[in-house]
């Protein structure tokens, strides 16, 4: 039987998910109906592992040797090697089958280490440390959607306390077709596609997690069945090093805690809908940093005056809680809809190129609490919106500033409100906190040199001329430090 702590860490998941996307509604039911729902309908969680007694089933004792398959359910206790052969499960019926990887080693070099073909659910238990590593190449014994290290056509659960060194030398790591959970353990994962791949979703209850992928880090791809493609993160360490999105979910992403750091990427975060409620995020991104992207292209007239654009009423971003930190190259925080920053930390080093914003929406942003600090360029500059609750500044600066430059506004008594070290030039600065008053004076210190002083007098409040900053170029600088 699951032990008690692992079930209740799946029921302590769903319980605090109820609530997370409560609060969701709360908050963001203002704007838009079809938004707020499509983030608290898009939901899905699959839980049926836990319902599992073991009990019931033989446990069997294998020592590994050579290509093994598994045509019954059960508990197969697995010790041994497998130095050129694959590890199949194939019940041919509905059943559970329960795998204890116990220092198992499995490569294979024309093919999966393990295949699960069939079965109702498939558990991978680690133990030690155990080692798995695909072919380049797959042989034509393997159906052509098998392209996984460890492929399953099932529902695919990890737990266990132990370590995962997986290479996935033809295409992606972690393969599930249906719903793929991670309970805890630790994971080595290189891969030539994407690292961690479930097509319905993936979710993430705790563990540690160290990601070198060519594609996708972790990745739910279902676009058409209601409540599926969607990410989870409750708990857990995950570093990621990747060629395209660190977190890719075709619908929703929800990071409720943890750190996660995202140190190469060419999209940092990437969903239709995306909650950030807690957690420690670093993300440096050769494109956006966090992408709150639709499958509409729809085209309306600009609210800002822009003209024609692109927008998505279905796109929403929401950062309830956490510190989040973005070096990105185009966009530092960008939805094809809304954008709402209701509380947390959040820092964005943006472009140094004008055809892109630290802040980019393409209906509305607004802000209701926490701090927001974000630096770029000001070509495509954005504000906080005036639709926020608290107020917030925008700030052209009559030069660019060079990589590195320390940026601080202190009230009128000397007392620090916004503080950050730029990782890159920069000309323009959108920021919003509480500490902000109607009426107060504030004043910009660069490098602890006075820059200029502003009174609040309104939502948002200009300073400087957006038509009169010299650009920042393409420089590129180490990398930010910020503090609040």
């Amino acid at each position: 039987m699951a032990s008690l702590s692992q079930t209740t860490k799946w029921v302590l998941f769903s319980l605090s998910l109820v609530v997370l996307l409560g609060a969701a509604v709360i908050v963001n039911g203002f704007h838009n109906g079809t938004t707020t729902e499509q983030i608290v309908s898009g939901i899905n969680v699959d839980n049926g592992d836990t319902k599992i007694n073991w009990e019931r089933y033989n446990t069997y004792e294998v020592e590994l040797s050579e290509s093994y398959t598994i045509t019954g359910s059960g508990i197969y206790h697995l010790t041994g090697s497998i130095a050129d052969g694959v590890l199949i499960v194939n019940t041919n019926s509905e059943g559970v089958v329960k795998l204890i990887l116990d220092s198992v080693s499995i490569k294979n070099s024309n093919g999966p280490a393990i295949a699960c073909y069939a079965a109702d659910d498939l558990v991978i238990e680690l133990v030690g440390e155990n080692v798995l590593e695909d072919g380049s190449k797959y042989s034509n014994d393997y159906d052509e959607d098998v392209k996984g290290a460890i492929y399953s056509k099932s529902d695919l659960t990890f737990q266990g306390d132990g370590i995962l060194n997986l290479t996935a030398n033809y295409q992606d790591g972690i393969v599930s077709k249906d719903d793929l959970k991670f309970g805890a353990g630790t994971y080595y994962i290189t891969a030539t596609d994407d690292a961690i791949r479930g097509k319905d979703s993936v979710y993430i209850v705790d563990g540690n997690f160290v990601i070198t992928a060519r594609g996708d880090g972790i990745k739910s791809t279902n676009d058409t069945t209601s409540g599926k493609g969607f990410v989870l993160i409750e708990n857990g360490n995950i570093e990621l090093s990747v060629g395209d999105d660190g977190i890719h979910a075709e619908r929703s992403l929800i990071i409720n805690n943890g750190n996660i750091n995202i140190v190469k990427s060419y999209e940092g975060l990437e969903a239709q809908n995306i909650l950030i409620s807690d957690g420690e995020i670093k993300i440096y991104a050769s494109d956006d940093g966090i992408n709150a992207g639709g499958g509409s292209d729809a085209t309306s007239e600009d609210p800002r005056g822009g003209g024609a654009f692109s927008s998505d009423a279905n796109c929403v971003l929401t950062i309830e809680g956490g510190d989040v930190y973005i070096n990105a190259s185009g966009d530092g925080v960008d939805s094809n809809g809304y954008i709402h920053f209701n509380g947390g930390n959040v820092v964005v080093d943006g472009p140094t190129n004008n055809g892109n914003g630290a802040l980019d929406f393409g209906i509305s942003i607004n802000q209701t609490g926490g701090t927001v600090i974000a630096v770029g360029s000001s070509g495509m500059a954005e504000t906080l919106g005036e639709s926020s609750s608290i107020y917030n500044i925008s700030v052209y600066f009559e030069t660019s500033q060079k990589a590195e430059t320390k940026v601080t506004i202190k009230d009128s008594s000397g007392k620090t409100l916004i503080r950050h070290i730029a990782a890159k030039a920069f000309n323009h600065l959108a920021a919003g906190t509480e500490e902000f008053e109607l009426g107060e004076t504030y004043t910009i210190y660069l490098d602890d040199v006075k820059y200029q002083s502003f009174t609040i007098s309104g939502i948002t409040t200009t300073i400087g001329n957006s038509g009169g900053t010299s650009q920042p170029g393409m420089m590129m600088g180490p990398g930010g430090r910020q503090g609040f």
